[in-house]
């Protein structure tokens, strides 16, 4: 078993997931095709004729998921779902759940979906939690079109409260990043599990910005857009937030993550009180949620300090 990385290791890569539906290792990978070539070309095009206009659209591109096909549906062996939705002042969300028990959350990253959480379904049910996973604004089955992390935050507090109290969250990459925001803004859990999550957005953003081909001066008109967007920098400042919270806070992440650095979860556990990271090599950014040992240190965590529950039949 991987042994907790140290919260001053320096371990990591240099690239990290951006908010938008472009991650650095997608961002490469798009940039060898000839859709995004072209695209490349016409945005630079446009920031020099007409810079605004350029930073408009390269915002828009920046909160819309990628999209295509049915959403799928979470599926667990030997359980049955029931879906329901969640009503307030966004977009109606998608939430299935199971079990019985103290509630915990799952929590898909940008372009995902509840489905790729499934796997952490039965393990909890049978631990004693009653589980719910739900599809994030704009993604999979719930509504809307464009989204970010504050959007992310706010869906969580809605259901949370809808579904509370909520023991623990489990989220993935910016799913995680989001659940600890919901945290700040309100939401009462007793502790949190991050599967290499984001610690902060605007570096992402740059580099997003920077992919598309604008200038520098509008890629940092792209950065105070997306803040506008959201309510300001604080609105999402993750990490200046941290140090007042008070939920446990587990933080698993692959050294080689090519989404997200390792390093932003060595960030979070530095100024988020009650938090360790473990390393979690040769799982990648999404692996990672179907793998064995991953689930049962996030299972474990849940379970830490609680008296034995009766597994589910």
């Amino acid at each position: 078993m991987a042994q907790p990385a140290s919260k001053n290791s320096t371990t990591g890569r240099t690239s990290a997931e951006a908010t938008s539906g472009l991650a650095p290792a997608s961002i490469r990978k798009a940039h060898a095709k000839t859709v995004f070539r072209v695209a490349r070309a016409a945005f630079r095009l446009l920031d020099t004729v007409a810079p605004s206009a350029a930073v408009h659209f390269a915002a828009q591109l920046f909160v819309r998921p990628q999209s295509g096909g049915a959403p799928p549906v979470p599926e667990v062996p030997s359980l049955a779902n029931h879906r329901f939705t969640v009503r307030y002042d966004g977009p109606d969300l998608a939430v299935w759940d199971w079990g019985d028990g103290p509630t915990v959350l799952l929590t898909h990253g940008w372009n995902g979906n509840a489905a790729q959480m499934s796997a952490f379904v039965l393990p909890l049910v049978r631990a004693g939690y009653f589980v719910a996973a739900l599809d994030l604004p704009a993604h999979g089955s719930s509504g809307g079109s464009s989204a970010d992390v504050s959007q992310f935050a706010d869906a969580l507090v809605r259901a949370g409260r809808r579904l509370g109290p909520v023991h623990a969250i489990v989220g993935h990459s910016l799913g995680g990043t989001a659940a600890a925001l919901a945290i700040s803004r309100g939401l009462k859990v007793d502790r949190i599990a991050l599967l290499a999550s984001p610690a902060e957005m605007p570096p992402y953003a740059r580099r997003f910005a920077a992919a598309l081909g604008l200038g520098g001066r509008s890629v940092e008109a792209m950065v105070a857009s997306i803040h506008r967007r959201v309510g300001g920098p604080q609105a999402i400042d993750l990490l200046g937030a941290a140090p007042a919270q008070t939920a446990r806070m587990l933080l698993l992440h692959d050294p080689n993550d090519r989404e997200v650095r390792f390093e932003d979860s060595e960030r979070i556990a530095r100024v988020w009180p009650r938090a360790r990271v473990e390393a979690v090599p040769g799982r990648g950014h999404v692996r990672m949620l179907r793998d064995a040992d991953v689930i049962r240190r996030v299972v474990e965590f849940v379970r830490e300090d609680a008296r034995p529950l009766a597994r589910a039949s």
